[in-house]
């Protein structure tokens, strides 16, 4: 993590009358600067990219912090939209400071991102490769998030809500956490063929990662929490994926139904009824997309990794659900 990853880049505006101003007016929530707070998934991934691509020691900093930065951002700007009140077990950043300056600031930190991104590689080749890949990152990740807020799962088919969910999962979460793997190598200055192959490794990481996602916060709302989201918006996530596999058309078509009734007692029991629908299906479905993953990452680098990747694909394990099995390690070439 490099020292000060926020910068108020803009040191011009940074006089004696304004540069106390600066914190107050981005108001960011202490878990949402780079490297702190969550589960920094993404910086373990990139961090262990590095090291796949032949990297020693720890990653860049500046690239560590970009990919994280843009990943904050994001959360700003989704909390917003969603209209969630929590997050990370703290306040949404929108409902402390307000929508217009969370826009801001939401938006402040993609373009932070672009200056860190921009600054993390010596050679400018590989400069400009980064910043376009972080460009192009950040407008697929908005258009998943379109995806997302336009459809609502009581208005589609079953095959629609599986098509649908796995979109969604890979232009929003795969495609950011394929950029901490390919920034990771990228840094390391990794091959052509080893950056398709990281990249690709972390869209499908990214995408089983949403599906934990979706799942842990059906299982928490269950357990009591007050966060139910998705079943409020409507949201088209893979419990109802999951459903869609198991259930008759006419069965899907009930609990869908059932949103219709947004009282929170209501709600919760109809997540208990898709969880309990679901569970098995999702831990199956999580180990055995992370399983493909990993042997898809080996397949194309003829299985000289090095590197396993078990501490992130151990993060993603459903409870009750064994991890994949290791693969011996071997000498790193690129």
């Amino acid at each position: 993590m490099i020292t000060y990853p926020l910068g108020f880049a803009g040191r011009t505006h940074q006089t004696a009358r304004t540069r106390h101003g600066w914190p107050r007016a981005l108001q960011l929530a202490p878990d949402l600067y780079p490297g702190v707070g969550g589960k920094r998934f993404r910086a373990l991934l990139l961090q262990q990219a590095y090291a796949f691509a032949g990297g020693h020691g720890p990653a860049p900093a500046a690239i560590v912090d970009a990919v994280e930065m843009l990943h904050a951002g994001s959360l700003v700007l989704d909390d917003f939209e969603d209209g969630s009140l929590t997050r990370r077990d703290q306040p949404a950043l929108h409902t402390v400071v307000g929508p217009a300056r969370a826009v801001n600031a939401g938006n402040w930190m993609y373009f932070r991102a672009l200056e860190l991104a921009g600054d993390a590689v010596v050679d400018p080749t590989r400069s400009t490769a980064v910043l376009k890949k972080f460009i192009e990152v950040a407008r697929q990740c908005h258009e998943g998030q379109a995806i997302d807020l336009s459809t609502r799962v009581d208005e589609v088919t079953p095959r629609q809500a599986r098509a649908t969910a796995l979109a969604i999962s890979r232009w929003k979460t795969g495609r950011l956490v394929s950029l901490a793997t390919w920034c990771g190598a990228q840094a390391a200055a990794g091959d052509p063929k080893t950056l398709r192959a990281v990249a690709a490794f972390g869209c499908r990481v990214g995408i089983c990662l949403q599906m934990k996602n979706d799942l842990d916060e059906l299982v928490e709302f269950v357990g009591g929490a007050d966060r139910c989201d998705d079943l409020r918006n409507r949201r088209v996530t893979w419990p109802w994926a999951w459903a869609a596999d198991r259930l008759h058309r006419d069965g899907f078509a009930t609990l869908q139904r059932r949103l219709a009734d947004p009282h929170p007692d209501a709600l919760r029991a109809l997540a208990r009824e898709l969880l309990a629908t679901t569970r098995e299906s999702a831990a199956s479905a999580i180990h055995d997309r992370l399983r493909r993953a990993r042997d898809m990452l080996a397949a194309t680098t003829d299985g000289a990794t090095g590197v396993s990747f078990a501490e992130v694909t151990g993060i993603l394990q459903v409870a009750g659900q064994p991890p994949p099995p290791l693969q011996p390690a071997v000498e790193t070439t690129r």
